[in-house]
């Protein structure tokens, strides 16, 4: 019932890009054969970039510019993130003991399904734009970015002795390890792109977190097109970044492994 309810999450934007979402990240029903699997890659393109397929050209035309993302996807970020403000507000002084019990979900659902539920579908929805899911063999699933993005925070340090982890570096490189050393989350990749959400909540650092993650130019050219929404516009980052912003004001207490000990979402 839990993966139903976040999956049913995922689809509730309009049209195509309800399927186009389950396919990237890995939870619809698979295409037989290579015909199939070559044509479901250019067909999924065309939905994210909402632009249509040309018949005859494989993939259809390659925009020069930035596209917006589908119509309702950084709205419905900034709603999921005013949803879980809202939550909060019962509390009123947000260092007080009533907060603490409205950010925990060890005593509290609710925060659960407006983080898992909404804002991690949300976000997702947001970075997945312009993501380049398909490979030669396999897909890549967003998780393959942040892993990437995470060795890269690692690999540029080492080239620069000197330089030390930023904050939001050292929480974003600690929490990707946290995540992998789940037994539970090994084989959900899913389940793990939430739990390092929660854990930037956690942290009071995800808003920063975005710019760690886009940082390198290397990994964005691996897994991002050129027109993408989050490496096509400097403005688009900080759109996205203003807009989690307000959440490091919350006192979050999420488990990571939620989804794990807890089905009842």
């Amino acid at each position: 019932r839990a993966m139903a309810e976040l999956a049913g999450g995922a689809a509730g934007a309009k049209g195509t890009w309800s399927v186009g979402l389950l396919d990237l990240l890995g939870m619809a029903p698979g295409r037989d054969g290579e015909g199939g699997r070559a044509s479901a890659a250019a067909d999924m393109q065309a939905r994210v970039r909402g632009t249509p397929r040309a018949v005859g050209t494989p993939g259809g035309p390659r925009p020069s510019s930035i596209i917006p993302p589908p119509n309702d996807a950084l709205s419905g970020l900034q709603a999921a993130a005013r949803a879980i403000q809202a939550h909060f507000t019962a509390a009123g002084d947000l260092a007080g003991p009533e907060a603490l019990k409205l950010g925990n979900d060890a005593n509290n659902k609710e925060v659960a399904v407006l983080v898992r539920g909404q804002l991690c579908t949300a976000l997702s929805r947001v970075m997945l734009h312009g993501f380049k899911s398909f490979k030669l063999i396999g897909r890549y699933h967003i998780w393959d970015f942040v892993q990437s993005a995470s060795d890269a925070v690692h690999e540029r340090h080492k080239d620069s002795e000197q330089s030390e982890y930023t904050d939001a570096e050292q929480s974003l490189t600690r929490a990707v390890v946290q995540v992998n050393d789940h037994e539970g989350m090994a084989s959900n990749p899913n389940i793990k792109f939430r739990s390092f959400v929660c854990q930037g909540l956690n942290d009071r650092l995800l808003h920063e977190w975005v710019r760690v993650l886009t940082c390198d130019e290397q990994t964005m050219v691996k897994f991002y097109e050129t027109w993408a929404y989050v490496r096509a516009s400097e403005n688009a980052l900080k759109m996205v970044m203003s807009t989690m912003e307000p959440l490091k004001e919350l006192p979050f207490r999420l488990s990571l492994d939620y989804e794990i000990t807890r089905w009842d979402l």
